[in-house]
């Protein structure tokens, strides 16, 4: 039954990881965060709402102009 289905994976690290307190990534650390989680072969790279504020909006753009495998 389930031979032939594909997992894909979603990873929400950019989205996620700023939500914990102290934890502030550059436009360069999620560039890198992203180019490395793409290397691994997630399939699905959750970047964040762009309408929450000015900087999320700038690495939504950022991020979306990468040329990766995982859709974003």
């Amino acid at each position: 039954m389930l031979e032939n289905r594909k997992i894909e994976i979603l990873d929400s690290t950019l989205r996620e990881g700023e939500q914990t307190p102290g934890v502030l990534f550059t436009l360069n650390e999620k560039l890198d965060i992203a180019k490395k989680i793409d290397l691994f072969g997630v399939d699905f790279i959750e970047l964040g709402h762009p309408a929450v504020a000015p900087d999320i909006y700038e690495a939504v753009e950022a991020l979306n102009s990468l040329e990766l495998n995982s859709k974003k």
